[in-house]
């Protein structure tokens, strides 16, 4: 019994003693980093805070400004003043470019982008106007969609029909709007046709008609059929 309790007390004394160790050893660590930690967490805290008052005090009124800007712009583009409404009028306002350029990291600089590449389109300047969509960024399935449905026409604009006709399918895949994809199916099915890929134009009109039975007033189905017929005629 004896010897019991002494085992019983040398366990005891190796657990207390194993505590004693592992106590130190964090007080030992804290003391030891404290001050690295804290340096860490501090910075970590600054640059927060930094981010959040770049935000406020810098993008947000550049943003704001950026918008006041657009306004004339975007007047003098829906009156078809295009070279104006892109390049602005020294002295005078800014241009969808210069907005772009000056306010860039905003969200109406972003919209500057998207609008001064529809200028570009319109001037027959397609590689400006696709590196101005590359650049858009958008989490709107709409404007998405418009913008590879864009890039596409611009790129069918180039004659590079093989490497326009995926921005198609994007476009009519990014929304879930009947006109945009209507639009964007039968653009692709006719454009796959033109390149002999019949194949692939079956698969965007049936998709098409699968999804909107009356699209174009029949017109898909006419398509489909006269793809259907030559398929078989191949074999």
């Amino acid at each position: 019994m004896a010897k019991k309790n002494k085992k019983e007390e040398f366990a005891t004394e190796q657990f207390v003693e194993k505590l004693d160790k592992t106590a130190f050893s964090v007080e030992y660590f804290v003391e030891k980093y404290s001050k690295p930690l804290g340096i860490g967490l501090g910075i970590i805290i600054v640059a927060v805070i930094g981010y959040f008052a770049y935000l406020k005090m810098v993008v947000e009124p550049k943003s704001e400004d950026a918008f006041k800007e657009m306004v004339q712009a975007e007047h003098l583009f829906d009156q078809d003043s295009i070279n104006i409404a892109l390049n602005g009028s020294p002295g005078s306002f800014e241009g969808l470019q210069q907005i772009v350029t000056e306010y860039g990291n905003t969200d109406a600089g972003n919209l500057a982008r998207f609008k001064a590449a529809s200028a570009y389109y319109k001037l027959g300047d397609y590689v400006s106007s696709i590196k101005m969509l590359e650049d858009f960024d958008t989490s709107d399935k709409v404007m998405l969609a418009q913008k590879y449905g864009m890039i596409g026409n611009a790129l069918v604009s180039s004659n590079k029909l093989e490497e326009g006709l995926p921005y198609y399918e994007k476009a009519a895949k990014a929304s879930d709007v009947e006109t945009l994809q209507t639009t964007y199916y039968t653009k692709a099915g006719k454009i796959a046709m033109e390149l002999g890929k019949n194949t692939d134009a079956l698969k965007y009109f049936q998709a098409l008609e699968d999804e909107y039975p009356n699209a174009n007033n029949g017109e898909v189905a006419k398509f489909i059929e006269r793809l259907k017929y030559a398929s078989e005629t191949a074999k």
